[in-house]
């Protein structure tokens, strides 16, 4: 009975395991004939499986595999931030070639393990991958034996921590593969050692020429060999422990360095500033991204993968655009990133995802690439160096010919040196004496002017001290003009080209002016000061005004140069019928010694004048000259430490019908007065100048009155740009500066008309001499402009070339007056705190000042109605009328905070639209705020009902009124409103809040606004 109960439970026990084995489902895996799968990738036929973290190790026989798969899922794509799976598949060897090689390829992966599984020998496997010791140098796999008619499966375990792209899988004859691999391997050494030969090579020349373009250039295609040694796994394999963190690190460094070598190769600082901003802003982002790009594999193959791609598509716009406009250099740039941006965008691509995995080895080729970017480049740098070299021959071609021109006219001024000796040693004596003189005049004037501006820019002067410091470096400017002028005075004086006329002049006008800044300047200096009238005098003469001022101003500043204490005066009378002014002052005094070379040019008292008190010793001189040009001269009477008189007489030629002043009441009376009226600027739309200038502050200054004048403007400086410019740009005129670097004004005017461009050429030069502006007409220019320019000069040289459309009222821009009125909106306020406060004290003393300060300065920033309401508050407040200044005043206050106060309103630039006028602004608003009920009810019914076309009809309806009226709070959701009806699907709940929004705005601006208030006062 045991046994048979024994028999039972064993044949209950076979049956349950034959159950489950027949109810354990079954793996297929992929089988394979080696003959058909020959250098074929099998990747997409394999079958993949998911390991996690506690999946049980590969089994050790061929007849566990089935159910170790079995506990694991499918496996669908590979995690480029880190994954662990299996590919299994079979193979049989229907050949007869017994030792072949398993070729994992395609992607950077740390460790792939491949088992051998059989069913008649034991499990074998191999470990290959990133930093591994690989049976064959520089690429994954492992060598197989399979006898013919042998079946054998394969497991392959892939476990990263990054994946760069699809891993391919290819199944090569073992003699077959080591000879690919062994020329990749020969093409790998050969590519990686170019770069690096071509990058030390340029280090060094960077090193001998410190032209930082090589250095850029070097250290880029160090770092890009550096980051493909990493792919190869080159330093592992020389000894080195892991390589890893560099794999694309390396690939972000260089492209920062690319950026900048584009930059400088291609000059796009000057040529293409946009771009080179761009290059910039990606080298930046790259140099920010690197310390993760060290952190993650994966996250740095992504940067890589696009800073790369955005440097080599930008780079090569930049390059074909610089080869098309002629810089032959460029041509090389561009072959050299043709090269390297095909491999690459396509591995680029293929790390995406975007591409699917080709059976060809895509960082090989994109080392190849690299390697040729790398020698295109250096023939680029080579043929730069070529165009150098040219333009320095034809420099030196032409340095030599001026050289001998002018030794030919050297020999000739040495010939006629010779025949006038006594008098070039005395030429000489007075330029050395003049170059000392003006020197000293220049360079200490200079010294302050520089020092204290260099003190501003390095931030060595605190704020709170420049306005102070600006004040000197103002100062000391004008003194250094005043040199100047002296200097182009006596050179015009010397040349009798000093024109002189006789106009009407108001003769105590000019004597006020005199009065005016000479009297500051004497009692700044502690000094006292008074002119004095011997009556009768008449109100108008004929003369030199700006001469006779001149004159004067020379005179006075003498005296109170030399003056330390006591006064300075002046003596106007009638003596001979002739005008006589005598300036007086209490100070040194001169001796008579002295007196005989006072009018000299060049010179002063004594050297200690100069040394004390500087000058250039051209006042007096050119004085006496412009004296003499008035029909008169000038006189000097003086003692030693008792002062000094100088005496101007000059022609006295009085004007027909001017009356005779007798007492000062009647100066005043008599004095003609001139309305200064704005002068219009001419319109020249639709021009185009040239500026070329190699002083910003220059070029700054002109470019401003061009645009002013509508004239579209250029700016370059220096005559290199300006040809480049010229070469793809046209215009209606070129202002050129004569000298700048690289390219002066001349030189770029010979090539510019060698070119057959005949555009009119304006030369700008301080050089204003007769033959120097004849030198210049006869080398082709078309006109000449002295510096500093003259406005009204500079106005009517342009009238000559440019076509002119009419006049430009405005002398102010709108954002000139918008800025303004804002300003004036904010002091208006003040003033109507101020005036409310009076009027709760009934202070109408203080309500007439400030009715009067808002009456003379409302109307000149648009707020003309507040003016005129202002003009009637102070003329009631004058009269002591209480009771209308009681009345009256709210309701002007009330229309005066409508004007500064309303609520989501850009008060200043609604009344800039309507004319500068804030009367018509009111009147517009006022409009738009009686028609908006029924607009926005028609709207929003168009809006419930779904009408499209009549929803826009009713928004559009409030468009240009809101725009001029400045409705700065609603206009963002009449701007949404437009882009929800455009979009077609209108639902309340995307339109109903912009409706509030609009409502509320109106509902609140209606309650502020009466309309009545510019009627009822």
């Amino acid at each position: 009975m045991k046994k048979v109960k024994l028999l039972a439970g064993l044949l209950v026990l076979y049956i349950f395991i034959a159950v489950n084995a027949l109810a354990a489902p079954t793996i297929n895996i992929a089988s394979f004939n080696l003959s058909n799968i020959k250098d074929q990738n099998i990747s997409d036929d394999v079958s993949y499986f998911s390991l996690k973290d506690n999946a049980a190790p590969p089994p050790n026989q061929l007849n566990q595999l089935g159910v170790w798969l079995n506990t694991l899922a499918s496996y669908q794509t590979t995690d480029v931030f880190g994954d662990k799976y299996v590919a299994a598949f079979q193979i049989y060897n229907d050949t007869q070639l017994t030792e072949w090689f398993i070729y994992p390829y395609g992607s950077v992966v740390q460790n792939i393990e491949i088992f051998y599984f059989s069913n008649d020998t034991p499990t074998n496997s191999f470990k290959t991958g990133h930093g591994l010791k690989n049976q064959q140098d520089f690429h994954y796999g492992s060598k197989i034996e399979i006898l013919p008619g042998q079946h054998k499966t394969l497991l392959m375990l892939f476990e990263s921590e990054y994946f760069f792209a699809p891993i391919k899988i290819l199944v090569k004859p073992h003699l077959q593969a080591e000879q690919k691999f062994q020329l990749e391997n020969v093409i790998l050494l050969i590519s990686l050692g170019m770069c690096f030969a071509l990058g030390i090579y340029n280090l060094f020349i960077f090193f001998s020429t410190r032209n930082v373009q090589y250095l850029t250039y070097a250290l880029s295609t160090i770092a890009y060999s550096l980051g493909w040694t990493a792919v190869f796994g080159v330093p592992e394999f020389v000894g080195f422990k892991s390589s890893e963190h560099w794999l694309m690190p390396a690939f972000i460094i260089g492209s920062i360095f690319y950026c900048f070598f584009n930059i400088q190769f291609l000059h796009l600082e000057e040529l293409a500033p946009k771009t080179a901003k761009a290059l910039k802003i990606i080298a930046s982002l790259a140099t920010l991204s690197l310390p993760f790009a060290f952190y993650n594999q994966g996250v740095a193959l992504y940067l890589a993968s696009l800073v790369t791609s955005a440097v080599c598509i930008l780079g090569l716009y930049s390059g074909i655009r610089c080869w098309m406009n002629g810089y032959s250099p460029a041509k090389y740039f561009v072959f050299a990133l043709l090269s390297v941006l095909l491999p690459n965008m396509v591995g680029n691509l293929m790390n995406f995802g975007v591409l699917p995995g080709i059976n060809v080895n895509i960082y090989l080729l994109g080392l190849i690439g690299n390697s040729l970017e790398s020698l295109l480049f250096a023939f680029a740098l080579a043929a730069q160096l070529r165009l150098l070299t040219l333009e320095n021959i034809e420099l030196t071609t032409t340095l030599d010919k001026t050289v001998q021109e002018r030794t030919f006219e050297l020999k000739k001024a040495n010939y006629q040196l010779e025949q006038t000796n006594s008098d070039l040693i005395e030429a000489s004596n007075t330029k050395g004496q003049f170059l000392a003189t003006m020197s000293h005049e220049i360079r200490t004037p200079l010294t302050s002017i520089i020092g204290y501006a260099n003190g501003i820019l390095l931030g060595d002067i605190d704020k709170a001290e420049q306005e102070r410091v600006t004040q000197i470096i103002a100062e000391n400017g004008n003194h250094l003009l005043s040199v100047i002028n002296d200097i182009l005075d006596i050179s015009k004086i010397e040349a009798n080209k000093l024109d002189f006329e006789s106009i009407p002049t108001p003769l105590f006008s000019v004597l006020a002016q005199i009065e005016s800044v000479v009297g500051k300047r004497a009692r700044d200096k502690g000094l006292a000061f008074h002119l004095e009238y011997k009556f009768p005098l008449p109100a108008q003469i004929n003369t030199d005004p700006t001469r006779l001022k001149q004159i004067l101003f020379n005179l006075t500043n003498n005296a109170i140069k030399f003056t330390e204490r006591g006064y300075i005066g002046l003596s106007v009378s009638l003596i001979d019928n002739r005008l006589q002014i005598k300036v007086k002052d209490s100070g040194e005094g001169i001796s008579t010694k002295q007196q005989e070379h006072l009018f000299q040019p060049f010179t002063q008292a004594d050297s200690s004048i100069n040394r004390r008190f500087g000058g250039t010793g051209l006042g007096l001189s050119i004085s006496r000259r412009l004296a003499n040009g008035l029909g008169g001269d000038i006189k000097v009477h003086s003692t030693p430490r008792k002062g000094s008189t100088f005496t101007l007489n000059i022609d006295l030629s009085v004007v027909q019908d001017t009356p005779w002043i007798n007492n000062v009441g009647e100066i005043w009376q008599s004095t003609p007065t001139k309305s200064v009226k704005t002068s219009a600027l001419p319109n020249f739309v639709g021009n185009k100048v040239l500026l070329a200038d190699d002083h910003p502050n220059n070029r700054e200054l002109i470019s401003i009155l061009l645009k002013r004048m509508n004239i579209t403007v250029t700016e370059v400086e220096n005559g290199k740009q300006a040809l480049d410019t010229i070469f793809y740009q046209k215009f209606d005129l070129i202002l050129l500066d004569i000298h700048m670097p690289q390219m002066n004004g001349t030189e770029a005017l010979k090539k510019i008309r060698a070119s057959g461009n005949y555009t009119p050429v304006i030369a700008l030069t301080a050089n204003n001499m007769k033959h120097e502006i004849e030198h210049y007409m006869r080398l082709g220019f078309s006109d000449h402009l002295a510096k500093p320019v003259s406005r009204q000069h500079f106005i009517s040289k342009l009238s000559l070339y440019l076509n002119k459309q009419g006049e430009i009222d405005l002398p102010l821009h709108q954002g000139d007056m918008l800025r303004l009125i804002k300003d004036y909106q904010e002091d208006l306020r003040e003033q109507v705190v101020d005036i409310q406060l009076a009027l709760e004290q009934r202070d109408l003393t203080v309500i007439s000042e400030i009715a009067h300060r808002i009456r003379g300065s409302a109307g000149s920033f648009g707020f003309d109605i507040i003016g005129q309401k202002f003009a009637d508050i102070e003329h009631s407040s004058l009269q002591d009328d209480e009771i209308a200044v009681t009345y009256e005043l709210p309701k002007v206050l009330a229309l005066t905070m409508q004007c500064i106060e309303l609520p989501g309103v850009d008060i200043a630039q609604g009344i800039v639209k309507h004319h500068n006028s804030a009367k018509l602004f009111l009147k517009a608003i006022f409009e738009l705020m009686k028609h908006s009920k029924q607009t926005l009810k028609d709207l929003t019914a168009a809006l419930d009902n779904n009408e499209i076309n009549s929803a826009l009809v009713h928004l559009y309806k409030f468009f240009p009124a809101s725009y001029d009226c400045a409705l700065i709070q609603s206009k963002p959701a009449f701007k949404a409103l437009e882009d929800i009806i455009k979009k077609g699907k209108l639902e309340p709940k995307e339109y109903e809040p912009q409706l509030d929004v609009i409502r509320a705005h109106f509902i609140e601006l209606t309650a502020l606004l009466n309309p009545n208030l510019i009627d009822e006062i």
